[in-house]
């Protein structure tokens, strides 16, 4: 609705990016082939027990589905915004599908440990039936360091994007509310990529709990930076 009611404002049209790309068409497949192995990685119930453990995990599995969903879109709007295909755009996007690939059944397990912590569901029952140990306290720090590596890594490629993009802005013809938002999006991939490296810092030094902490500071960060881009939109409409 903002986005929406700025561009309005700039008299041109948004859509850049009017055909779909080879590269976009890949990243469709292979975010739809993510989420299918998530989904396939849910057996079939064959008693109601089971039925009632599928729906326990249900949690994991929207919190896993809804992050890569979130990166999809990210980089659905970043081709059609700004319409860029060239090298550098396909080599990080290719960076970003490997990625996803790569992570997406760890953070499933990474979000079923965090639920089993903050709700006391188990979604481990089976493991712990056979007598193994889920995770212990000392490797729940290399747990957390192996994930934010990848959300570095991630927000890393996008603040990239956006960097490239803002580079062509001219070349593209951003108007002046487009340059805006785009400095925006900039520069809240960099700030995500910094929360990412203090959680990194927290867990090299075998604190675990500050390294979780530290994404507590990705609300106040998208308030603050909320609040920035509509105070610079409003001086721009101002002047």
């Amino acid at each position: 609705m903002l986005r929406r009611k700025i561009f309005h404002h700039s008299g041109k049209s948004t859509i850049r990016g009017t055909e779909l790309y080879r590269v976009e068409a890949l990243s469709d497949a292979v975010f739809a082939f993510s989420v299918s192995l998530l989904i396939m990685s849910l057996e079939v119930p064959k008693t109601f027990e089971e039925l009632k453990v599928t729906i326990l995990h249900f949690l994991p599995f929207l919190a896993t589905v809804s992050l890569v969903f979130l990166f999809w879109y990210m980089q659905n709007e970043y081709f059609r915004n700004y319409g860029i295909n060239d090298g550098w755009v396909i080599f990080l996007n290719l960076s970003l599908l490997v990625l996803i690939l790569f992570y997406a059944f760890p953070l499933k397990f990474l979000f079923s440990v965090l639920l089993s912590w903050m709700t006391g569901i188990n979604y481990f029952s089976e493991v712990i039936e056979q007598g193994k140990t889920v995770i212990t306290q000392g490797e729940f720090p290399q747990l957390i360091l192996f994930f934010s590596v990848g959300y570095v890594l991630i927000w890393l490629i996008f603040h990239l994007l956006y960097r490239h993009a803002y580079k062509k802005r001219a070349s593209i013809e951003l108007s002046p509310y487009e340059n805006k938002i785009l400095h925006s999006q900039k520069n809240d991939a960099l700030v995500q990529v910094m929360i990412g490296l203090l959680s990194i810092v927290f867990a090299l030094l075998k604190h675990p709990s500050w390294s979780g902490f530290s994404f507590l500071l990705i609300p106040v960060w998208l308030v603050t930076n909320r609040y920035l881009l509509n105070r610079a939109l409003k001086k721009l409409k101002d002047h």
